[in-house]
């Protein structure tokens, strides 16, 4: 039972993010256009995305070690799908590049990291 509440919530929050991206190119402006209160506000919103991208990966892996999901889904593919979109929240949250040797780099998140060895 406690599986399938989470698989719930999961793909109520993947639902909710594609419903909620549909409307959001309906009346938005470019962010490159936003400033003050208006950007402040999309930022506070992108943050709590990725804050709940991060929240769903550990749920579902609270879920995950209870039972395996493989049957019905590829969870691994899942997973680094939430993943992926949490760190494409991260270069709009903080779109500053870094120099290096290398080319250009961005600052990773340790929290993401953290649950992307998981």
């Amino acid at each position: 039972m406690r599986l399938a509440k989470h698989l719930f919530v999961a793909f109520l929050l993947a639902g909710t993010l594609s419903l909620s991206e549909a409307r959001a190119e309906e009346s938005s402006t470019g962010i490159e256009r936003a400033s003050g209160e208006k950007l402040s506000i999309a930022v506070g919103h992108y943050s709590r995305a990725r804050a709940l991208l991060i929240a769903a990966v550990r749920e579902f892996d609270q879920g995950y070690k209870l039972a395996n999901p493989n049957v019905i889904l590829d969870s691994q593919q899942w997973r680094s799908s939430l993943i992926d979109r949490a760190q494409e929240l991260d270069h709009v949250l903080d779109p500053q590049p870094r120099s290096s040797r290398l080319g250009v780099k961005y600052e990773a998140d340790t929290a993401l990291l953290n649950e992307a060895k998981q």
